[in-house]
């Protein structure tokens, strides 16, 4: 089972559910928040690796499209140093988490991971054209609904 939530960093410092906020982000070119990626009750990321989620997210989504047309593709986080990365082997996708020593791998289906990856980013990306409407993520929606 895979699990993808997104989140924004509230101005105290706490995490809301991007579906639950109601208000702009404070900063909206530098929109701080996390995912909580899951794979069968695994967290691979979370809420400690928190960052500009609209950039991370707009990552994903490249990810998503190059992981379905090439089988592979990486990326780091766009203010830490945390490599991510997908790579198709056969039916499933492997995720590997590389945060300073500490490496954190799940594998998915292929189906399920990028479906659910897609969904996730296509909530977000909405979500996010609401509440900073000056900010454009429709190449970011295109690509997540392929």
């Amino acid at each position: 089972m895979v699990e993808v939530e997104t989140f924004l960093k509230a101005v105290d410092g706490k995490f809301v559910r991007v579906e639950a906020c109601r208000t702009p982000p404070p900063d909206s070119d530098y929109i701080e928040g996390a995912i909580r990626l899951s794979v069968d009750g695994l967290e691979v990321i979370g809420t400690e690796q928190w960052d500009y989620v609209d950039q991370l997210w707009c990552y994903i989504a490249e990810m998503v499209n190059k992981t379905q047309s090439s089988g592979y593709a990486e990326t780091y986080f766009p203010d830490q140093p945390i490599k991510l990365s997908f790579r198709a082997t056969g039916s499933r996708v492997l995720l590997t988490v590389k945060i300073g020593d500490e490496v954190k791998t799940a594998s998915a289906a292929s189906v399920e991971f990028l479906d659910a990856v897609k969904a996730a980013g296509v909530i977000f990306f909405r979500k996010m054209s609401e509440l900073a409407p000056a900010n454009s993520y429709a190449e970011a929606l295109r690509v997540l609904s392929v």
